[in-house]
């Protein structure tokens, strides 16, 4: 025990913390991680739950890295009004609308995810790892502040239904941080969990309680479509930047091959004069190669290969030279133990879609609400298939070894973060921290969101070209990048509240 070494960066202190109780028992780099999922949902009640999904990417010493696919798959639409309603939240420079409502929640595959990570790269015994999540439930915790001041942002989620009031105020009051906050349900469901494994929530009693849910409030999960669910092992997007080996997530999740898409634009451009101007226009390329590209085919097979092709990279190139010569909630957790294996997972639960799973603690997710997920409009994805994703556990490798592994939550600026994110470290020599506390810019739809002091680097053709949405404080709106390194050095979001524990 006395020759620990490992680096956890997740969403929230305690998140990070039970990571870090698990390496002290001498756990990998998986038992961390699995352990920080199980207990974010206590820790950032707002960013994740069993109840929604992700995507980890496991770069195990002397072997390819593989990516766990458990995002949510959707469910065929079985009654022609969903319970499905519209909420604004207001991120202060811009107002956001979500879909909520038990007709928003897709299949989760979380739970499943998990006990297969474990069953395949575990050391400890499930009972081990769900200790730390177990005794924040049961116990109880004191939100930080950061996290409570977000449970406020989505008070017209967690007070839509009476199982969400019952689970997350008390005495009429939603919980801040001076509400010790406890799900001793959730502490129930662990425990089973550890004993019998994933099928407990596929099969049995759970599955039919969510059939019942859905059917009672209009929502669209059955116990059948519950039974069928698969976690699907992928093999990363792999590409070259500069002298780094790139692994990404893959289709049908599209925030990996834009991401790839973007450093390919930007490898041979000089990023020491005009970087603003070419990020931007980078940014704008990958939409316009996104809506072009990607969104109608993201589930044809081997969608990737597109990036081999020269001529259309060659041909996007050429455009965004052209236009340079004018000028969720999500929570992501990076974990790298003694011996050099790392874990990159974000999981989300949107922003839930209001209605808690009885006798489990669980809030279901809203994914069918996110207009990022659905951009040929809401329910026109056809039933069974996953749905595609922005999110991208990613790896940066030199000589096989990782050099740094990162991922963030942020819905459509995952891309975007995650591409900052590298650009500091590969670029700008800066370390994980300052490559993530480094403010951020992203472009949407010909708008520029920009973080403080950013906007003054602008020049007027820049300001004239896109309208500017200038935030006065960074802001959890841009993202929330956790990254490790292979120095054992880590970074964490502040943007999030995010925290980062060296064990060195």
């Amino acid at each position: 025990m006395n020759n620990i070494k490992g680096v956890v960066s997740a969403g929230d202190e305690n998140t990070a913390k039970a990571g870090e109780w698990i390496l002290r028992q001498g756990g990998n780099a998986y038992d961390a991680a699995l352990a920080c999922m199980l207990a974010a949902p206590i820790c950032e009640p707002i960013f994740t739950s069993l109840g929604g999904g992700g995507f980890m990417q496991c770069c195990e010493v002397g072997k390819t890295p593989h990516i766990y696919d458990f995002f949510v798959d959707v469910p065929k639409k079985r009654i022609d009004e969903p319970e499905f309603f519209p909420i604004y939240v207001d991120f202060k420079t811009t107002i956001q609308e979500f879909h909520i409502g038990c007709g928003s929640a897709a299949i989760p595959g979380m739970v499943k995810g998990i006990w297969q990570i474990y069953l395949d790269h575990a050391s400890l015994p499930m009972e081990t790892l769900i200790q730390p999540a177990k005794k924040y439930a049961t116990d109880g915790i004191y939100l930080s502040q950061r996290q409570a001041s977000f449970v406020k942002l989505l008070t017209p989620i967690f007070t839509s239904t009476k199982s969400s009031m019952d689970l997350y105020s008390h005495n009429g009051q939603l919980i801040d941080e001076t509400i010790l906050f406890k799900n001793p349900q959730y502490a129930n469901f662990l425990e089973e969990f550890a004993q019998k494994g994933a099928d407990i929530f596929y099969n049995g009693t759970i599955a039919q309680n969510i059939d019942t849910l859905c059917k009672n409030n209009d929502g669209l999960i059955t116990k059948e479509a519950l039974q069928t669910y698969e976690v699907k092992k992928r093999e990363p997007i792999h590409f070259k930047y500069k002298d780094y080996d790139v692994y990404t997530n893959p289709p049908p999740s599209s925030g990996g091959i834009l991401i790839a898409f973007s450093l390919m634009l930007l490898e041979n451009q000089n990023l020491n004069s005009n970087y603003l101007e070419k990020l931007i226009e980078a940014q704008k390329i990958t939409g316009d190669f996104r809506r072009e590209h990607v969104d109608e085919f993201i589930h044809k097979n081997h969608l990737e290969e597109i990036l081999s092709h020269e001529k259309l990279i060659k041909n996007f190139n050429l455009s965004m030279n052209s236009r340079l010569n004018m000028w969720g909630n999500t929570t992501h957790i990076s974990v790298i133990d003694k011996d050099g294996n790392t874990a990159s997972v974000t999981t989300t639960n949107g922003e839930a879609c209001g209605h808690v799973i009885p006798e489990t603690g669980i809030m279901l997710n809203n994914m069918l609400g996110e207009e990022d997920l659905n951009p040929h409009g809401f329910f026109s994805w056809p039933s069974g298939i996953r749905l595609p994703s922005m999110m991208a556990p990613t790896a940066l490798m030199k000589n096989g070894k990782p050099e740094l592994i990162l991922g963030s939550a942020g819905s459509n600026r995952i891309r975007s973060a995650v591409l900052q994110t590298i650009l500091n470290y590969t670029h700008f020599k800066m370390t994980p921290q300052e490559a993530i506390s480094a403010p951020r810019i992203h472009y949407e739809r010909g708008e520029i969101y920009c973080e403080p002091s950013l906007h003054v680097k602008m020049n007027e053709t820049i300001k004239k070209e896109y309208k500017l949405n200038e935030f006065d404080e960074l802001n959890l709106f841009f993202g929330g990048v956790q990254a490790v390194s292979r120095k054992f050095k880590g970074g964490a979001d502040p943007r999030r509240g995010a925290s980062v524990i060296n064990l060195c």
